[in-house]
């Protein structure tokens, strides 16, 4: 497809597509910046939120895992609301514009409220200034990723084309990671976990946040669009109703229930590996701060330089395929940290780093590409354009997930006897304690990426069938 060609507007009835137009490279670049802005943000907490709680705000591991999966739940929760309303929207900016800008403001305050937490000399009001705080970053988040991919769908119904969207988010969320994760340990590295470094790496990934989704509205906002389905207009259930519906419409769509299921998986088995991470670092390995940064970067890189072979493979063998083979990978990677130790070589690091990157780009790109072709699935066979509603109920799993997963690292930790304090250092940990950190990165990410793979032999919908679908749906609409 040519640079400055524009992506199709479906002319479907029921999509009521409005006739903006923008060239190809800036809804791709501007599909990119959306995941940068969020990836960045939520890497910084997802990495270092956990340990900074215990380790710096003196809050026990069981309490801090449970806040967290507290909010990763509200989360969820708002998802599908957030999805649902987003389709209905009416503004003169289009239905999503308005939630990706709301969602950039959101979550950078709430990334400086929670490592800028003031010293309350009291650990009850520091766990509720937290929990204000990860309130606004878990509500920023949401406004920012379910808009997202909503737009990511209505802007092409060519499966190919939405494979390569998902390929220039995959570059963006590669790139929100390095600046989320590797960025802020370098500078933690740098100038130690004080309060103060915290605070500072804050301000900086918040500012990063706000400007990449300065960027990603401007470029997005002649994008294809399309606009509510009068019916969905009319229809004003009760929130509790209209959520049981879009459960029902989500559980319906069978390509869709089997990726929830394995992207339950996923999600669980990295946010362990990832949280997990900084405390294996200090208190396995015996390593500075600076080696989180540096796995990160070598992750990141490999990701985004695995994108072509992906998008090849992808093409080549199926998404599928494509999905099966970047989750062994990452669980094979996951499981070779039981062979490291104390004084582990930088080498060994970032080699798992590389090919950490490499599997979490398949991953990311197989994933959402297959989701995309769920959520297409359901438009073909319905003729609604449910997009936002669908985004909504991908993140509900991804946080309920991730929710589960937090929670079980936090009360895991504080069942093996893990020491929090307020000094923001390394604290001696027992055998149990370093035992369950060394699970926590290891055995516990691979046998979810193994249940995932379970999950996705039971996947059936391939671009050969949606394709004849659409077919005869256009077919259909002519006639």
């Amino acid at each position: 497809m040519a640079a400055d060609q524009a992506l199709p507007v479906d002319a479907a009835p029921t999509s009521g597509a409005v006739p903006f137009v923008a060239t190809t490279w800036q809804i791709r670049l501007g599909s990119g910046m959306i995941p940068l802005a969020h990836a960045a943000g939520q890497n910084l907490v997802t990495v270092l939120g956990l340990r900074f709680m215990t380790d710096s705000l003196a809050i026990s591991a069981g309490t801090a895992g449970l806040i967290f999966a507290l909010m990763k739940i509200y989360d969820g929760i708002t998802d599908p609301a957030v999805g649902a309303w987003s389709d209905r929207a009416q503004t003169r900016w289009g239905r999503r514009l308005p939630f990706l800008f709301a969602g950039g403001l959101a979550m950078p305050l709430g990334v400086a409220m929670l490592f800028g937490t003031p010293d309350f000399g009291s650990v009850l009001l520091a766990q509720a200034f937290v929990t204000l705080a990860l309130v606004i970053h878990a509500t920023g988040y949401t406004l920012l990723t379910i808009p997202g991919f909503a737009m990511l769908v209505e802007s092409s119904s060519d499966p190919k084309e939405r494979t390569r969207l998902m390929a220039w988010r995959t570059y963006g969320n590669a790139v929100g990671t390095l600046l989320g994760s590797t960025l802020p340990a370098w500078i933690l590295g740098m100038t130690g976990p004080s309060r103060e470094g915290h605070l500072l790496i804050a301000l900086i990934t918040g500012a990063i946040v706000f400007g990449a989704t300065l960027v990603a509205v401007r470029l997005l906002r002649d994008a294809p669009r399309t606009q509510p389905d009068p019916a969905a207009l009319a229809r004003r259930a009760h929130p509790l109703r209209e959520l049981g519906r879009q459960v029902r419409l989500a559980w319906g769509n069978v390509p869709f229930r089997i990726l929830a299921i394995a992207h339950v998986f996923l999600l669980f088995g990295t946010a362990i590996g990832s949280a997990a991470l900084a405390y294996f670092t200090r208190v396995f390995l015996e390593l500075p701060d600076s080696a989180i940064g540096t796995y990160f970067m070598m992750a990141t890189v490999t990701m985004v330089l695995a994108m072509v072979p992906w998008v090849w493979l992808s093409n080549r063998f199926g998404k599928k395929a494509s999905y099966i083979a970047a989750l062994a990978m990452f669980a094979l990677v996951q499981l070779s940290w039981l062979l490291a130790g104390p004084g582990e070589s930088m080498v060994l690091v970032s080699i798992r780093g590389l090919v950490s990157g490499a599997a979490g780009g398949g991953m990311i790109l197989s994933a959402y590409s297959l989701l995309s072709d769920a959520v297409r699935y359901d438009y073909v066979q319905s003729g609604e354009r449910r997009e936002g509603a669908f985004a909504g109920f991908t993140t509900l799993f991804d946080k309920l997930s991730s929710a589960a997963a937090l929670a079980a690292m936090g009360g895991f930790l504080g069942a093996m006897g893990y020491v929090s304090s307020s000094g923001g250092g390394a604290v001696a940990q027992g055998d149990s304690a370093r035992l369950a950190i060394l699970l926590c990165e290891s055995a516990i990410p691979a046998l979810a990426m193994l249940c995932a793979i379970v999950a996705m032999l039971f996947y059936r919908l391939d671009p050969d069938t949606l394709e004849a679908l659409e077919a005869k749906r256009s077919a259909g609409s002519r006639s």
